[in-house]
């Protein structure tokens, strides 16, 4: 009799669930190819693994496109470099300009990119002209958001160094975007007649001196300090700033710190020591102290490198100062050659007597003061010549007679070729 059928009966198991006999054989192949007892597991899991797998890879792409893209054309161009020496803004530059200008100055990395940027934020009419104190440890979003803010200035700050030339001005102010044209500035310092009327000390120099001589009759007129002018000056009123702030410090130092004779030439302490006369004009002094300003670097040295001038011109003998040699050829070495010393030029105290026909840079306050007061005591030792000692530092030694100096020179000349060859000169 056939079995009852069971109707009604327990509903059927999953496949997944149901009995299996396994052999040896079953076995090994379920473990093969997943399909053990945890096959159920490994279903549910395999979609989530897949979807954690291609986002890492996606994310991982990404991240390795956006390093490249922010290390290429977005992040800071000087990492750890917080200076903020002004960009400027002129009015009407376009976007792709300003953009080439950053890109120049080493702002950021990219101009185009900048472009793009302000572009798409719609930040080109929130650029407007003025002096911007940006760094260039920022990164183009922190100089876009500086420049978009509006807070520019109306100024500019420009530092004159003490020594530095007419030609060594003109290249600083042009760097910084202060002026256009060296060219321009130069011809300037030339037509010295053109500021006679903003400078006493120019006056008088030109009373006392043949200004048409000098390759830049302004030399030595410009004062070094620092200075707060108008985006809008040019060389000319950037010139008469430099003159005004020198009339501040020759009325204090000539006016208020000086005596002359019936000739009207100043009497130095030197005069005053009973140094054989040693008398010099205004402008003389100004000479003197740019002697002094490239051959010294602390006040102290500078009173004694000028008594040393003092007796050599009291001497008779020639300065035989190294700067006023290479004034005009722009050698820079320290270990100077007699080709160096012999160029002939009115400046060159290797082959002058006396001091050269106009300064030879713009000195400091302090290389005045020292032309004016001369050390008191290298005066009276009669002190004739000098040298660096540590070169690099500014050091100098002293030494009363040839002998001595020319021990100095044979100690530390080595010293200076060594130098000369570390700074590639």
């Amino acid at each position: 009799m056939a079995p009852r059928s069971r109707r009604g009966g327990k509903k059927k198991t999953s496949r997944l669930f149901e009995s299996r006999r396994y052999t040896r054989e079953t076995v090994y192949r379920d473990r093969e190819y997943g399909m053990f007892w945890y096959a159920w597991l490994w279903q549910l899991l395999r979609p989530v693994l897949i979807f954690a797998c291609s986002l890492l890879i996606v994310v991982g792409i990404a991240s390795t496109a956006w390093n490249k893209l922010y290390n290429g054309y977005i992040a800071a161009t000087e990492p750890g470099n917080r200076e903020t020496p002004g960009f400027t803004i002129s009015s009407g530059e376009s976007v792709s300009r300003i953009g080439e200008n950053l890109e120049k100055q080493s702002y950021i990395r990219s101009a185009r990119l900048f472009k793009y940027y302000v572009q798409f934020y719609g930040l080109t009419n929130e650029l407007q002209s003025g002096v911007y104190y940006l760094s260039r440890d920022m990164n183009l979003f922190d100089v876009v958001t500086q420049l978009s803010s509006g807070k520019g200035v109306s100024e500019r700050t420009i530092r004159i160094i003490p020594g530095w030339t007419c030609e060594d001005i003109a290249d600083y102010l042009v760097t910084v975007g202060a002026i256009d044209s060296r060219d321009d500035f130069l011809t300037a310092c030339k037509n010295y007649q053109n500021y006679q009327a903003y400078s006493i000390a120019l006056i008088n120099a030109g009373e006392k001196a043949d200004l048409t001589r000098r390759t830049y009759p302004l030399e030595g007129y410009l004062a070094p300090d620092t200075y707060r002018v108008y985006l809008s000056a040019d060389a000319d009123s950037i010139i008469r700033t430099l003159l005004t702030q020198t009339d501040r410090v020759y009325q204090t130092l000539f006016d208020n710190d000086a005596t002359y004779d019936e000739n009207g030439n100043m009497i130095t302490e030197a005069g005053k020591n009973g140094t054989d006369s040693v008398t010099l004009t205004d402008d003389e002094i100004f000479i003197l102290a740019s002697i002094i300003e490239k051959e010294a670097s602390t006040l102290d040295d500078m009173k004694k490198v000028s008594a040393v001038f003092y007796n050599r011109l009291a001497a008779g003998m020639k300065l035989e100062s190294d700067p006023t040699a290479t004034y005009l050829t722009g050698v820079k070495r320290l270990a100077l050659t007699e080709k160096d010393t012999s160029v002939n030029t009115a400046y060159n105290t290797y082959r002058i007597s006396g001091l050269p026909v106009g300064p030879i840079c713009n000195p400091s306050k302090n290389a005045l003061t020292a032309a004016l007061h001369p050390d008191e005591t290298f005066l009276a030792q009669n002190y004739l010549f000098f040298c660096a000692a540590e070169p690099g530092t500014g050091k100098l030694t002293f030494a009363q007679t040839y002998e001595e100096h020319a021990r100095n020179v044979e100690t530390y000349r080595p010293l200076w070729e060594a130098y000369d060859r570390e700074q590639g000169n």
